[in-house]
């Protein structure tokens, strides 16, 4: 009996995980493809997702995993541009550029919306 609650376990943890990953994989690679050279957009997205998998009992521990992961994945892309981010641009480049709308910028990076519109009034100052 103790083996199958432990399996069952795991079996939650990767479905949520799982939902966590379909939900936000498409736009990470479109934020990703906006960032860096078309050959280094999988290797940035897998290295983030495989570190959210990694410490996902981490990452849905904090207040918002959605954010833990898009720190995770925005630090891995400017280690590799060299160039820093700011959030009015990323959001700004999210919103205009990749035509995603506020309410998913706020859930791809854990942010409020009312943030996210904040932001991006700012980015267009």
């Amino acid at each position: 009996m103790k083996g199958s609650r432990a399996a069952a376990s795991v079996v939650v943890l990767s479905a949520a995980f799982r939902a966590f990953y379909d939900l936000r994989h498409a736009s990470y690679l479109a934020y990703t493809a906006a960032r860096l050279p078309a050959d280094e957009v999988p290797v940035a997205v897998s290295h983030t997702f495989g570190l959210v998998a990694a410490n996902w009992t981490t990452a849905v521990a904090r207040p918002s995993p959605a954010a833990y992961a898009w720190n995770l994945h925005t630090s891995y892309v400017v280690g590799r541009t060299g160039t820093r981010t700011n959030q009015k641009g990323d959001v700004a480049l999210m919103h205009d550029d990749l035509h995603l709308p506020v309410d998913r910028i706020a859930t791809l990076t854990g942010k409020e919306t009312a943030t996210v519109t904040a932001l991006l009034s700012a980015a267009h100052r």
